[in-house]
């Protein structure tokens, strides 16, 4: 049998950032209103209980929503990957920050040094963000990637914080690197891994935020544990 989604070859080839263009374009505000609307009517359902139809209602409406649900999910996974590569096709790769634990992106090269300073300096002080890059945007732990990441930490105040950059190896280990200077600023604050946690980064591990700030910018570019900075493997406390 043949493939019902083959096409006749001998035409001009549509560029391929626009085939996954469109399918980044899929409708799931469509399924949204559908899973909404079929969830409302369940309250209406509960009106006439007792009527000899009601069990079976109950149970079809309750199969609909598994189908509505994994159809959304299914869905949004392709939106995930035709948005991949496009941008790949494309030669773009999107930083995504996580701030006060508000996610924001940033496609453009000139979009990203802003989101950098605003990383620097949270409005929550002692709050860890993080930075990701990849060929999407990143928002939540159940993708299954980046496989880097830099968590920042600072204390803008003294114009000095910290980063810890982790990355996954194809066997699934984990490591982990804390930024390094071999003389620690005068008087370096304690900088705990997150806001009231019991971990605290070591006193050679803090350096201003201008070599910080140098770091990010080219982990936005790259990807991959900048280089214009030292790195030591990752201990917690002096």
């Amino acid at each position: 049998m043949s493939n019902p989604l083959s096409q006749d070859e001998s035409g001009p080839r549509e560029p391929s950032a626009e085939v996954f263009a469109r399918l980044a374009d899929v409708p799931l505000e469509s399924i949204d209103k559908l899973i909404e609307t079929t969830e409302s009517a369940y309250t209406d359902l509960n009106k006439v209980r007792g009527h000899p139809y009601w069990g079976d209602l109950v149970l079809q409406q309750s199969a609909a929503l598994r189908a509505l649900n994994e159809a959304r999910d299914g869905l949004d996974g392709l939106r995930a990957e035709a948005i991949g590569a496009r941008n790949t096709e494309l030669g773009i790769t999107v930083t995504t920050a996580v701030i006060d634990g508000k996610t924001h992106c940033a496609e453009r090269d000139d979009e990203k040094p802003s989101l950098v300073d605003r990383l620097l300096r949270p409005e929550q002080p002692g709050r860890a963000g993080h930075l990701y890059v990849w060929d999407r945007p990143y928002d939540n732990d159940r993708s299954g990637g980046p496989y880097q990441q830099i968590r920042v930490v600072t204390a803008a105040e003294e114009e000095l914080g910290v980063l810890n950059y982790t990355e996954e190896t194809e066997e699934g280990e984990l490591l982990s690197w804390h930024t390094y200077t071999p003389r620690p600023p005068d008087g370096a604050p304690v900088l705990r891994f997150d806001a009231g946690s019991p971990l605290a980064f070591p006193r050679d591990a803090v350096l201003p935020l201008p070599e910080l700030r140098a770091a990010l910018s080219e982990f936005t570019r790259t990807g991959l544990r900048p280089e214009s900075v030292q790195w030591q493997r990752a201990r917690w406390g002096d």
